[in-house]
Formats: structure tokens, sequence, C-alpha cells
């Protein structure tokens, strides 16, 4: 039998390079780091009551979506089990679409990206998302992206302000994706509009949850565990600051009579 040593004895990985060493020998070091900038001006990242579902039928936030980490199997006292902590899904085709305006009248273009996928993996026929702008109550749709998705997917477009169709006004955006499902179920998850991009290529997912977000890089602090080979040594209070032998402050300079 394994002795509580033998017990304690589990590997984990260097957040450095990678290398598998006992969790015993591992150590938390703090580092600086760049939190990169970006914006989101959708108030919802997920969806919550800043959008509206019309058609398809509520299944649950039990797609894991793109957070399988989170997701979860819960199993009750019967054995029935339950996906918990997942994406919203939707059962049957229909159009989700965002009910609360963008001013984007001072921009130059946006990006409208969002995360879908079938709760299943899908290969006949594959799920069609439709993606575009629409007006406040889901009318006069403008399409400006066509996915035909099997599995997870992050679709997106890019939109010149410029080019805002007559029927549309820059300063009121909406935005809208349908999804043709018949006898399936479907998700989407972190949705996104960013300010004067052209490609999201570069362009950092800002989650939201109640506030549209605008940032620039941010200098923070992080902690990692690292092993013996990228640890910083702490010193004893006689070498905290150094011991040097070398003279700290300049002489005082001497007072010599002149010559003439």
């Amino acid at each position: 039998m394994a002795g509580p040593s033998a017990i304690a004895r589990q590997l984990d990985r260097c957040d450095i390079c990678g290398r598998k060493v006992h969790k015993k020998d591992l150590v938390r070091t703090n580092i600086d780091a760049l939190a990169v900038g970006g914006s989101n001006y959708l108030i919802e990242s997920s969806y919550g009551t800043s959008w509206t579902i019309a058609t398809a039928s509520d299944a649950g936030a039990i797609s894991s979506g793109p957070y399988a980490d989170v997701m979860r199997v819960s199993i009750d006292d019967s054995n029935n089990t339950t996906e918990v902590f997942g994406s919203q899904t939707w059962s049957g085709s229909g159009v989700l679409r965002s009910n609360t305006a963008i001013d984007a009248s001072t921009w130059t273009s946006l990006v409208f990206v969002a995360d879908m996928g079938p709760y299943d993996r899908e290969t006949s026929p594959e799920i069609s998302f439709k993606i575009g702008l629409c007006d406040s109550d889901g009318s006069n749709k403008e399409q400006y992206g066509l996915w035909l998705v099997n599995s997870s997917t992050r679709a997106w477009f890019t939109f010149d302000i410029a080019d805002t169709p007559v029927s549309k006004s820059s300063n009121a955006l909406y935005f809208y994706i349908t999804a043709t499902a018949v006898g399936k179920k479907w998700w989407v998850d972190r949705m996104q509009v960013i300010k004067d991009a052209t490609h999201i290529r570069d362009n950092a997912f800002i989650p939201t949850t109640g506030t549209a977000v605008d940032r620039v890089d941010t200098p923070i602090m992080l902690t990692r565990k690292v092993c013996d080979r990228h640890r910083e040594e702490l010193l004893s209070k006689s070498e905290r600051y150094g011991r040097i032998a070398e003279q700290r402050s300049d002489e005082p300079i001497a007072v010599d009579i002149q010559e003439v």
C-alpha cells in the first residue's frame, strides 16, 4: 500500500517550459504581462437580455460551445444526467438578434464576430448561419456573411460605416444571426463588435457582461507556477539589496588655491 508520501507525489507542469515535475517542487512567482487591448461594443458577449431569439425553442445551456473547460455534466439521485454551465442552445431554425443599438457613426469600420455551431457534430446537412445587420425589430435584414457549419466555428464579417445602406442608420446598428437547423440544436456564444477593425486577426476577444469595453494595452501582474529552472531565488535580509564595497556617493571636492 502506498504511504502518504507516495500519494502526495503528484505530477504537474511548469507554466514556462511545460516540463513535468512533482507538484511539491513547483513554486509560484509573479511576472509582468500585458493585457492586450481591444473593444467589444456589444454589452453582452453571451446570450442575455440584450439579445432576442425568435422561432427556435430554448434547449437550455447544454452545449460545451467555446467553454468546454467550464461545462459539466450533473447527475441527480436517479442517475439522470444534465449538462450545466454550457453555452445557450436552441432547437430548430431561428433568428438571434441584438436589441440594444450601437452608435458607430464616428467609426470607419467594424467587425462583427461570433462563435457558433451544432449541439452535435453535423455533416449531412450542415447548419446554415447567415449574419448581418437588421432593424431594431429584426426586419430589413442586410446579409454580409453565410457560413455552413458542422462543428464549432468563429464566423465574422467586416462592414465599412461609409457603406451603411439607406435602410439603416450608423448611429443605431443591430446585428442578427439566422440559423437554418430543421430538427437540430445549435448554439451561439463569444459575440463581439470590434471598432475600426477590418479583420479578426490581431484582435483579442473581449468578454462583456453588461457594459461595452474599449481598452488599450494594459500592464498587469500574473502568477505562474514554475520549476527550479525558472524560479527566482529569494535573498536573505543581509543580501536583499546587495552587498557591495564600492563608494555609493561621490567624494567631496577639495578646495584648492587656484593659480593665476
